[in-house]
């Protein structure tokens, strides 16, 4: 099972990330949007998925500029204008709304690249082996597919350029014949093992009955305590959303961005929720560290 948040049932932590996603599509105030954000990238450093961090890092950052930068010309809505670019106006308003609209995004991003590092393909697939059986286990071979095709050709680009064959270099027609070379061995190892793995499943009896889990994963009553404050928490911040608390309006007239008593409560308790895991791993550190 593991320490700290590999430890928590798969449910709990599925409710988790189901709360995050929620936050990031409900809540549109640029302060809980940037407390989520900053909240997630502490969430992927405490456990231990720094590396998938640092390689999407770039590619957020790019997207998340080019939404700032490009919104407020493509929509000229609201009554705040900056200047005029071609005849359109920039407005604060669409400014606003490309800020809010990329947090949301890196949110999104963040959150999975999170998930991706605490739900592997045996908790995804006990948490929906019992209600959708198939399509988890679809599901878990297609997450699996694309990274396995990516070795897999990797591997065969280098044995192919140790015989001289290889796309990078030589006329169109030689790369060309070369790249279709490389695809009929990828496709023919993939199909190849797609039949052993399905002729594997069938003398195992896979689907015959009802299944049964490899790794078992107990619901004890520290995870009930956990999702009951969870679900209190996200609760909590869900009615105050309703309530209009945590938000701003941007369209028609923008709103005020100050926050009153009660945005920080929705603040407060989105943000308990969001550093679940944080002190989750808190907390086995000390239990490490001061146990005798």
């Amino acid at each position: 099972m593991g320490n700290g948040i590999q430890s928590i049932h798969p449910f709990v932590m599925f409710f988790y990330y189901i709360c995050l996603g929620f936050f990031a599509m409900f809540f549109n105030h640029p302060i809980v949007l940037l407390t989520g954000c900053l909240s997630l990238l502490v969430v992927n450093l405490a456990h231990g998925s720094g590396r998938a961090l640092k390689q999407w890092a770039p590619m957020m950052m790019v997207m998340a500029l080019l939404i700032i930068l490009i919104n407020p010309f493509i929509n000229s809505r609201g009554t705040h204008i900056f200047f005029y670019f071609r005849g359109k106006q920039v407005t604060l308003e669409a400014t606003l709304y490309g800020i809010v609209t990329s947090m949301s995004l890196l949110m999104i991003l963040l959150l999975f690249i999170s998930l991706n590092a605490v739900l592997n393909g045996n908790k995804i697939l006990y948490i929906f082996s019992r209600i959708l059986p198939k399509t988890a286990f679809l599901v878990m071979l297609s997450i699996r597919f694309v990274p396995l095709l990516k070795r897999r050709l990797t591997e065969i680009q280098d044995v192919q350029r140790l015989r001289g064959m290889t796309i990078r270099q030589g006329s169109i027609r030689d790369r060309a014949k070369s790249g279709m070379s490389i695809m009929q061995i990828l496709l023919a190892w993939s199909l190849e093992e797609a039949i052993e793995t399905a002729d594997s499943m069938k003398a195992r009896g896979y689907g015959m009955g009802k299944r049964s889990p490899y790794i078992p994963y107990r619901f004890t009553e520290m995870d009930r305590n956990r999702l009951v404050c969870l679900f209190l928490l996200f609760i909590l911040s869900v009615v105050g959303g309703f309530l209009g608390y945590g938000k701003i309006i941007i369209y028609p007239m923008l709103g005020t961005l100050h926050f009153y008593p009660l945005d920080w409560v929705v603040l407060t308790s989105s943000l308990a929720v969001m550093l679940f895991p944080v002190f989750e791993e808190g907390r086995e550190q000390l239990k490490w560290n001061y146990s005798d």
